[in-house]
């Protein structure tokens, strides 16, 4: 089978040491230019213009580049014929996002956001785990997604719009309300943000439906903590290093009921299961239009918290 083009929108670090390996070594995908600042070569793929890039057929494009960028670039891709494989967030404002939607399902092209961590056999399993309600119903949940202070010059502390730890640490949170607990519609408010220079750096967002709560911390400056705690009526299940894990690392997913069972999920690449999922359903429909609707509620959650 031919291999699928892709084109490549930013190829900073990120890319460079999570994606660029897998797309390399792919039997589906095929690099063939790059749009970024640097002109510096990379690995003999072509450097393109803006100009140049837009004029290419590929079949897809990857976004990686900063978040204040991410709407234009998707709204260019789809005029283009690319389908899109953007970076989370896939947008910071709402105002074009039914307008991209749209474009999308008129040209019959996949917009797929970047949450590696829910292609994680550990994600499906715990997803299966909430949906056979084995344990009862969800009483509350606490999830963290939190780290150390960053070096100065890290992006995050830009005040550019899109900047901020917001964007980057709470984008996962809210996305468990899409991705793991398929609910969109809670009442929220985040009850603490700490601010500096414009740059949102740590803050604790509260969920509520039905009393059912959701208790999520996130933000710089802090512990490292990247996991999630659910408890049921019967059981509560724990897992640690959730969000973002070593592909070298086993995850275990840990229930305490009547008896303590620990469940070790083997290490995997779960960026290259992404790549892979989107690879084998690329020609699915229906693969295409639940990520337009996962996108819109992903986006419209975390554009109300922000404003709030």
């Amino acid at each position: 089978m031919k291999k699928k083009s892709i084109g490549i929108i930013g190829a900073g670090k990120h890319f460079v040491e999570k994606i660029f390996p897998i797309l390399s070594n792919s039997n589906f995908y095929k690099i063939n230019g790059i749009l970024r600042r640097s002109k510096k070569s990379f690995k003999n793929i072509p450097i393109m213009s803006k100009n140049e890039f837009f004029k290419q057929t590929f079949d897809f494009v990857y976004i990686c580049c900063p978040n204040n960028y991410h709407e234009n670039y998707i709204l260019q891709s789809l005029k283009s014929n690319f389908n899109v494989i953007c970076e989370k967030p896939f947008m910071i404002k709402t105002r074009k996002l039914n307008k991209i939607v749209n474009l999308a399902y008129r040209k019959d092209k996949l917009i797929f956001e970047c949450f590696m961590y829910t292609h994680h056999p550990v994600f499906k399993y715990l997803k299966k785990i909430i949906q056979s309600k084995r344990y009862g119903k969800i009483n509350y949940v606490i999830s963290n997604f939190r780290y150390p202070s960053l070096k100065k010059n890290d992006n995050r502390y830009k005040t550019n719009e899109g900047k901020g730890f917001f964007n980057d640490a709470a984008s996962y949170l809210v996305s468990l309300e899409n991705y793991l607990f398929n609910n969109s519609k809670l009442n929220f408010k985040v009850i603490a943000k700490k601010i500096k220079k414009k740059v949102d750096l740590r803050g604790y967002i509260f969920l509520e439906k039905d009393k059912k709560s959701r208790h999520y911390f996130w933000g710089e400056g802090q512990n490292y903590s990247n996991n999630i705690e659910i408890f049921f009526d019967d059981a509560t299940i724990h897992i640690d290093k959730f969000f973002s894990k070593a592909k070298s690392e086993s995850i275990y997913l840990k229930i305490y009921s009547d008896k303590v069972k620990i469940l070790k999920f083997k290490p995997v690449d779960q960026f290259k299961l992404m790549f892979d999922k989107i690879a084998k359903n690329y020609r699915n429909k229906k693969f295409k239009i639940l990520n337009y609707n996962l996108i819109k509620n992903q986006m419209s959650l975390l554009s109300r918290l922000n404003r709030s």
